[in-house]
């Protein structure tokens, strides 16, 4: 694993839109008590790409170890970054460490849709489009951006 450089909860609650980078290791307040962990992977028009961990915290605090143990739960989505880090409308995310030299690679076979009658577009992780059929875009998540209440609903029907 690439060297993980860990602020911590309370060195950054609040993180401007500019700033936020793949390998950007974040915590969420699921509940009074619990915290989910995720990683962006990487930056597109609407928002960023990220993964979630199946690991859930009592603590907010990150090490080497618990990224290492982590695993994915679900599919990267695209997150409402601006409203969730920068201005801080929803919820209570913030970026807690950075994974040096991360490199999403291997997620290059999630794609997400969007378009209407005979203009549909499939789009990747780095914003990168192509062209498809209505029925291939019926198969992929929205091209939308997820908020904090979305992403527990998400996370709470993965997790059961």
């Amino acid at each position: 694993m690439n060297k993980l450089k860990i602020h911590g909860w309370n060195a950054k609650p609040r993180t401007m839109l500019r700033y936020i980078k793949p390998g950007d290791i974040f915590l969420f307040r699921l509940n009074e008590e619990r915290f989910g962990i995720g990683r962006v992977l990487s930056k597109v028009d609407l928002g960023h790409v990220v993964e979630f961990f199946h690991e859930v915290l009592e603590q907010p605090v990150v090490d080497s170890d618990v990224v290492r143990r982590a695993h994915r739960v679900g599919a990267p989505i695209i997150i409402d970054s601006y409203s969730l880090f920068d201005k801080k409308l929803e919820g209570d995310w913030r970026i807690v460490a950075h994974q040096e030299n991360f490199s999403p690679l291997g997620n290059e076979g999630t794609y997400f849709a969007y378009g209407a009658g005979n203009s549909w577009k499939k789009v990747d992780i780095f914003g990168n489009e192509e062209p498809i059929s209505e029925s291939e875009a019926k198969k992929l998540v929205p091209y939308s951006p997820r908020g904090d209440f979305e992403v527990k609903e998400m996370l709470t029907s993965l997790t059961k």
